[in-house]
């Protein structure tokens, strides 16, 4: 079984939504026949970093609300975080662009190491309000997962890496993904959103049935 999935290291309901899957692929009893392909998806392409914006403030002005009403929202993901092992940070995460880490996710896919990546960046992101724009904390988050690089700048300055991080987002548009998370699985059942680990196991063994049928 093939399993795509659109995300963004930006995102808290992708980090939410990964764990949920990751506790129903463990309960799957055809784990090991699933591949995991990670899509990138960036929800505001255009950012740039500012150590001085941080995320409340951010949506605050972006979507219009009140902060307090934000910090309230945040609380509780935070609380729901932590019945998936997800420390969230919310207050130490800034503002920032998330294309040299969609990068990144891109590289590690030929060493089969996207989801080490993808978590790492999630915790480097949310937990520990790292800025994972920066090239120093991209080569770290590298080494730490045991990538096999030269050259951090490199990875990033790559055109073949832009180029796949734009396909995947093509991509999204293709299969009918509006926002992250997005599950596709073997190109024909798509499920939006962190929607608990039952519903993804009941998506795993359906998809089991019917392939056996």
């Amino acid at each position: 079984m093939k399993v795509e999935i659109w995300s963004d290291v930006m995102c808290p309901y992708c980090y939410l939504g990964k764990k949920q899957f990751e506790i129903a692929l463990n309960q799957f009893e055809g784990k090991d026949d699933v591949s995991i392909t990670w899509r990138s998806f960036e929800l505001n392409p255009d950012i740039k970093y500012d150590e001085n914006n941080d995320l409340y403030s951010y949506l605050s002005k972006m979507k219009g609300m009140n902060r307090s009403d934000i910090e309230t929202s945040f609380n509780r993901l935070a609380e729901q975080g932590k019945t998936l092992n997800i420390d969230f940070q919310f207050a130490k995460a800034k503002v920032m662009n998330s294309r040299n880490a969609h990068k990144l996710i891109q590289f590690a896919k030929n060493q089969d190491l996207q989801t080490e990546v993808e978590e790492a960046l999630f915790e480097a992101y949310f937990t520990y309000g790292k800025n994972v724009q920066d090239d120093q904390i991209l080569e770290e988050i590298a080494k730490n997962v045991g990538l096999k690089f030269e050259k951090i700048s490199e990875i990033i300055a790559s055109a073949e890496l832009d180029n796949l991080v734009i396909q995947d987002q093509y991509m999204a548009q293709q299969v009918g993904a509006r926002g992250v998370p997005f599950f596709v699985f073997d190109q024909a059942y798509a499920v939006s959103g962190a929607q608990g680990a039952e519903n993804f196991l009941h998506v795993l063994n359906t998809i089991a049935q019917k392939a056996k049928q």
